[in-house]
């Protein structure tokens, strides 16, 4: 068997693992709503949003945004920590837990909340958005 052959078949056998390796490292993100996940809940003193966030993934502060009904609406959000973002510059990110605040009269049908975050690994999630029926 010549040496081009046997380059040839070696090449054919390592390709499909290799390519298979890179699947497995890209299904190895989790999807957004596992890596951010969110629950509302409305008390008499306003809507409280929850996330939990996945070991090794982040959220940033700049892209929380919240609609009720289609109208912003402010919201009580806690310092987060400082963080030098390639393309970003300096931010602020959230890990593990975030609980904001819509104060009381936030009043409506529908809450729009608007997120993004990224992996510690490299990857970053396009901006997010879920929806939730009020009270």
């Amino acid at each position: 068997m010549g040496s081009r052959h046997l380059l040839s078949l070696m090449l054919c056998a390592v390709l499909p693992l290799a390519s298979a390796a890179g699947l497995s490292q890209t299904s190895a993100f989790l999807p957004a709503d596992q890596a951010f996940a969110s629950d509302v809940w409305s008390e008499a003193d306003g809507h409280t949003v929850a996330w939990t966030i996945a070991p090794g993934y982040y959220l940033y502060g700049h892209a929380l945004a919240f609609e009720i009904d289609g109208q912003a609406v402010a919201a009580d959000v806690p310092p987060g920590t400082p963080y030098h973002d390639a393309h970003f510059g300096e931010v602020s990110i959230y890990r593990d837990q975030l609980f904001v605040t819509l104060p009381a009269g936030s009043d409506g049908t529908e809450l729009v909340i608007h997120y993004q975050g990224c992996a510690d690994a490299g990857l970053c999630y396009p901006p997010q958005q879920r929806r939730y029926p009020l009270p």
